[in-house]
């Protein structure tokens, strides 16, 4: 059994019981995991593993969704130490009556006595609620896409996240609309936080504490900050302006009716921080306020404001891919560089302890370069081989679009700079990470803009001796392999390769048969669909340019791939074949994202043979000695788009 693919989720309620998703034979599998013995029991075995796990709150059961290669399927119940109940493969149903759909989400109430899933459904997202292993009932359904943030600690309260700049940005749906006078929600039907261009709302989870008047967290993202917000019933949206960034950040509550634990995202490295959301007072006022200057004072970017207390929690330099709270106040993180592969690390808030991990050692090359433009500077992370260049160099160009790379581990990296290649790892306009404006304000030229960015990376790199010009190539899986096509057949002189993994390849086509949230995604990014906003679909479709295709292309796609569906890859294919370009189609198991990490290196295995054949050697060789061979790593992931 190797290292969590997540951080730990633990029973609220019991402190020596937690859930953790590990790789069992190269598959992702539910981890029943007792502190207090340290013993880890593996809970589930499904052939193409499992990605979503919980754990209830007194820490009597494990959840676990157990979905299909497109993704749908129904959430299941063990308990804890296994034995009667379950079988380790199957296990019960969690919430009977539950129809099969995507996970869009679970929650329980302060005790476990009540769980929340959403599913979707048709096109739909439907919220189900009932004890757990019981029989289930229908809160209500919405169309398109909704997902489950939380159940208030009291059971009568769902709070759900739609579109953040749309009219259900934050929506509260109670679970019984029947008069109580026990309880103090005063909510009569579903209440809409709606958000709009300006701003922009997640909604995170409900205070722990709050039982009688349910307190919601949420992030906002309004006049280029992002800022932790509260909500009550009784008060409204409450900003904390003491606590606003200039670019991602991500929030929950942290110990104590007040505490808030941050994670901030700028520049590709994360760093934490924890705040208290109401006033000290007396004495102990003044070491905060002394504490909160000094730290804003060394934190230029994080405003003061005399009603939040604000400590930074040293961390080693890097990237925070998962973080978990234990009952003990005790942080579980899953961290790492790009010099160090993931591991865990252990944080211990208010103590002088805090032993951060060596960077380790390797034979590459790694910089962080900044390409000016006039609408702001591109961010890329540039590896490559020992010794001078040029070197024939490949984009490996991320998903999404709305996340970015980082100052973090890549096994795909590490694998090609092996081979001889430079990589380039670059933050395009749509990037999260560098604030709002990078992030949103490039007009609804989808695609174009951001493969602008990558001309511009590439000349630079062609013109400091980085890079050769006749061999420079792009690398992508799923949005990222949309980028690569579109600028394939966009910019034919500058790219001599393309390789696009699970790509959108005709965005109409994609648009119709994607999932709902992604339809959502794309009527935010084109300001539309297909049929009301026809110019900007056509702009952006790889299939417009394909007739100026002119170097070979790889693409690798799945017949169950929900996401980026294989019809219109083939489609795609077709086009090439018809137009004698050079090209390859592999298709592959596993949906959109395997569960199976023999998968995902059988995958950059197949991208380094076409490389090798599309620029085949002799490739400049380095000075002699300069670069000893140093064997492949293993690939153990892929990106998540």
């Amino acid at each position: 059994m190797t290292q969590a693919f997540q951080s730990p989720g633990f029973a609220a309620l019991a402190a020596d019981r937690a859930v953790e998703t590990r790789l069992v034979e190269e598959r992702w599998q539910a981890v029943a995991w007792d502190l207090g013995t340290g013993r880890r029991r593996v809970v589930t075995d499904r052939p193409e593993g499992v990605h979503l796990s919980e754990i209830e709150p007194d820490g009597e059961a494990i959840w676990w969704f157990d979905a299909d290669s497109a993704g749908e399927g129904r959430w299941w119940r063990e308990p804890f130490a296994g034995g009667a109940g379950g079988t380790g493969s199957t296990g019960g149903a969690a919430l009977h009556g539950v129809p099969p759909g995507r996970a869009y989400g679970v929650a329980f109430d302060r005790t476990g006595a009540l769980a929340a899933v959403a599913v979707g459904v048709d096109g739909a997202s439907h919220c189900y609620v009932g004890p757990p292993a019981g029989e289930a009932r229908l809160v209500g359904s919405a169309p398109g896409y909704l997902s489950l943030a939380d159940l208030s600690p009291d059971g009568r309260l769902l709070a759900l996240g739609g579109r953040p700049d749309g009219d259900d940005s934050a929506v509260l749906w109670p679970t019984d609309t029947r008069p109580d006078a026990q309880h103090d929600t005063p909510v009569d039907g579903p209440l809409r936080l709606a958000g709009n261009r300006r701003l922009r709302l997640w909604p995170i989870e409900f205070n722990p504490l709050a039982v009688h008047e349910p307190e919601l967290l949420l992030v906002a993202e309004e006049d280029e900050r992002y800022t932790v917000a509260t909500w009550r019933a009784s008060t409204g949206l409450r900003r904390h302006p003491g606590l606003s960034f200039d670019s991602q950040i991500s929030a929950g509550w942290y110990q104590g009716p007040r505490g808030v634990l941050i994670q901030h995202e700028r520049a590709g490295r994360s760093r934490l921080l924890l705040a208290e959301l109401d006033p000290p007072t007396g004495q102990e006022a003044t070491r905060v306020q002394t504490r909160l200057q000094t730290h804003v004072q060394a934190q230029s970017h994080v405003q003061a404001h005399a009603q939040t207390r604000v400590q930074e929690i040293s961390t080693p330099g890097g990237t925070i891919h998962d973080l978990s709270c234990a009952p003990d106040g005790t942080l579980h993180c899953v961290w790492s560089r790009e010099s160090t592969p993931p591991r865990p690390l252990v944080l211990r808030p208010g103590t002088a302890e805090a032993h951060h991990p060596a960077p380790d050692g390797g034979d590459t090359s790694r910089t962080r370069r900044w390409t000016p433009r006039p609408y702001g500077r591109i961010h890329s992370f540039v590896s490559t081989p020992a010794g001078p260049g040029p070197w024939p160099t490949l984009f490996l160009v991320h998903g999404g679009p709305a996340t970015h790379d980082r100052d973090s581990y890549d096994p795909r990296v590490n694998a090609l700079v092996d081979r001889g290649y430079a990589v380039v790892r670059t933050n395009y306009r749509g990037s999260t990470g560098y604030g709002t404006r990078w992030q949103h304000e490039y007009g609804h030229r989808v695609g174009l803009a951001q493969i602008e960015d990558l001309a511009a990376v590439r000349a630079e790199l062609v013109a400091d001796g980085t890079a050769l010009a006749d061999r420079t190539g792009l690398c992508g899986f799923s949005w990222g392999g949309y980028l690569a096509l579109l600028a394939m057949g966009a910019q034919p002189e500058l790219w001599s390769l393309g390789m696009a993994a699970q790509p959108i390849a005709d965005y109409p086509a994609t648009y119709r048969t994607t999932t709902p949230a992604l339809r959502e995604l794309d009527r935010q990014l084109f300001g539309g669909t297909p049929d009301e906003v026809p110019e900007r679909y056509r702009a952006a479709d790889p299939r417009t340019y394909v007739h100026q295709v002119r170097s070979p292309v790889l693409l690798v796609a799945s017949r169950t791939d929900e996401r980026c569906p294989p019809d219109q890859v083939a489609r795609y294919a077709a086009d090439l074949r018809r137009l004698a370009v050079p090209h390859e189609l592999l298709w592959v198991d596993g949906g959109h994202y395997s569960r199976r990490t023999a998968d995902h290196r059988s995958v950059l295995a197949a991208m380094v043979r076409f490389a090798e054949h599309a620029w085949p050697p002799p490739l400049p060789p380095p000075p002699r000695g300069d670069r000893p061979g140093v064997p492949a790593e293993s690939m153990e992931g892929g990106e998540h788009p």
